[in-house]
């Protein structure tokens, strides 16, 4: 028997090399029903050869295969591909889209699904789970008569192995060197499918992407690193392509899992650590991740964890007003307040104080403003007619979600949004969200604005001018969009006022106009997370 199978298995008349780039290590773990893409370099120096890969569910019996049909070149010809499938806006690069295979037996043999491309070095597999079954016209295999049956069996709790060898003309194996250098005649990964409690937040700027994943290697969490089926680029993004109706779908049921057919992975056991900064209202994080927490009314769930920075910032620089020395204060990744404690919907992490004009709602994090930081800032202390910031964080509240546009995108309708500080006769109403000033590595500016959870309350010259001097406490009371007070967002800030000091002013002055005209509209350059 074994010398029968080895006579099929023959030498390439070239070298052919493959490998398995992802799934990667770290994200060998799916929601059930997901779907997946198999990829890695390809190189073959002899006659065409396909790539062929196969599933096998945890009894051992195969449930997938899909091979690869190159041309005479060695490569899946554009004949071969419907493009229409992706939106022409969505394609860059002049590159083609597995999903869009059609031969051999039309666009909805999900066994011809694995592209290989020898201009770019790779191959690529979609392999279907089951949460874009009812919908994508493809979730079948052809018999060799070209007639297509449906899948019969999903992708649920379980451990799955994934095989991927290569075939010569006549569908005999070709021995390959693997990515360690050995030749063999496959490879292979086990996947395993079930519950997934994900790290997720923002991927702008590189310093919270890094934290992101950080965290989630830490905490034996999972990070998206790897492409969601439908959204693929080479390594530089010189070339790709989305398909959001595919790639949103297998990333909203990692976050929360609703699908019918699951066993274990259900909505009520659906954890996610989410790391509140910078999150903008039509980024991922939020139209697609938090959406699927809010939509599934998870936003207080115990197995939902909202992180943010102690200090409000990753790392903030500045001149300090009283020694002209630079400083700065790095972030740490700290949880939310426990649900227990009466005013856990609100949290205040540092204030800024400064003779130079704060704008409103606004934090920059260029290096050289002076101004005195306070990373107490329940308790502060400003000098009558100086500006007064208050950053912090809120939590979000239950909420009705708006369709945005394309499946499991939603706008989500409701947060907290406006603040009054009261001391007796005195009010002060504070209302919108945080907008940011991020530094490019070159010096260069760009805004991030309306970051949603977030804000930054300054009381202007003219209104610590007309307070008190001596200490005062300010009943904090937090509402909603429609200006309905929330519930545990009552607290208290001590505020400090002491006699004005002659300082010398000056030199500043051409940051504040800069950063009055962006709070006022200037044009800028928004850059988030898609």
């Amino acid at each position: 028997m074994i010398l029968t199978a080895a006579l099929f298995i023959l030498p390439a008349a070239g070298t052919v090399s493959l490998n398995i780039l992802q799934p990667s290590i770290d994200e060998t773990y799916f929601a059930e029903m997901r779907d997946l893409y198999v990829y890695g370099s390809f190189a073959n120096t002899g006659d065409p050869a396909d790539v062929r890969v196969r599933v096998y569910n945890p009894e051992g019996e195969v449930i997938r295969t899909l091979q690869s049909h190159v041309d005479m070149t060695g490569e899946t010809p554009s004949s071969s591909v419907d493009m229409s499938l992706v939106p022409e806006n969505l394609q860059w690069g002049d590159i083609l889209a597995v999903e869009g295979i059609t031969d051999p037996y039309g666009s909805a043999n999900g066994g011809n699904k694995v592209l290989v491309s020898k201009k770019w070095g790779y191959y690529l597999a979609f392999v279907q789970g089951g949460v874009t079954k009812n919908y994508s016209g493809m979730y079948g295999e052809a018999d060799e008569d070209g007639n297509v049956f449906p899948y019969t069996e999903d992708f649920t709790s379980g451990i799955y192995r994934i095989v991927v060898d290569v075939l010569d003309k006549n569908g005999h194996n070709i021995r390959f060197i693997d990515g360690n250098g050995e030749s063999v005649d496959s490879i292979e990964l086990p996947v395993s499918f079930g519950l997934t409690h994900a790290s997720l937040g923002m991927f702008r700027p590189d310093e919270n992407r890094e934290n992101v994943i950080s965290y989630a290697r830490q905490n034996d969490l999972r990070s998206y690193i790897d492409w969601f089926p439908g959204y693929f680029q080479i390594s530089g993004g010189l070339a790709g392509y989305q398909i959001p109706a595919v790639w949103q779908p297998n990333n909203g049921i990692e976050v929360v899992n609703s699908l019918e057919g699951t066993i274990y992975d259900t909505p009520e056991y659906a954890e996610n650590t989410l790391l509140m900064y910078n999150l903008g209202s039509s980024s991922t994080t939020v139209q697609l991740e938090l959406a699927q927490i809010l939509r599934a009314g998870l936003e207080d769930s115990e197995k939902t964890t909202y992180t943010y920075y102690d200090t409000g910032e990753i790392s903030y620089t500045w001149i300090d007003a009283d020694d002209g020395m630079s400083k700065t204060l790095s972030g740490e990744i700290t949880t939310y307040p426990d649900m227990a404690e009466p005013d856990f919907r609100v949290i205040y992490t540092h204030a800024d104080s400064s003779e130079d004009p704060i704008p409103q709602n606004t934090i920059s994090l260029l290096p050289n403003l002076t101004k005195s930081v306070d990373t107490s800032p329940y308790e502060v202390t400003v000098t009558r007619g100086e500006y007064l910031a208050l950053y912090g964080l809120t939590r979000p509240i239950a909420t009705t979600l708006s369709d945005a546009g394309t499946p499991y995108r939603y706008n989500v309708d409701d947060q907290i949004m406006g603040f009054t500080y009261t001391c007796g006769d005195a009010e002060y109403t504070f209302e919108g969200l945080l907008n940011r000033v991020f530094v490019n590595p070159d010096g260069s500016l760009y805004a991030a604005v309306n970051t949603n959870y977030e804000f930054g309350h300054v009381f202007t010259a003219e209104d610590t001018a007309n307070m008190p001097i001596g200490t005062n406490v300010y009943e904090v009371k937090g509402y909603d969009a429609n200006g309905t007070y929330v519930e545990n967002t009552s607290l208290n800030i001590t505020i400090t006022v002491v006699p004005e000091t002659f300082t010398p002013t000056g030199f500043i002055l051409p940051l504040s106009i800069l950063l009055a005209g962006i709070t006022m509209g200037a044009a800028v350059i928004t850059i988030r997370k898609l």
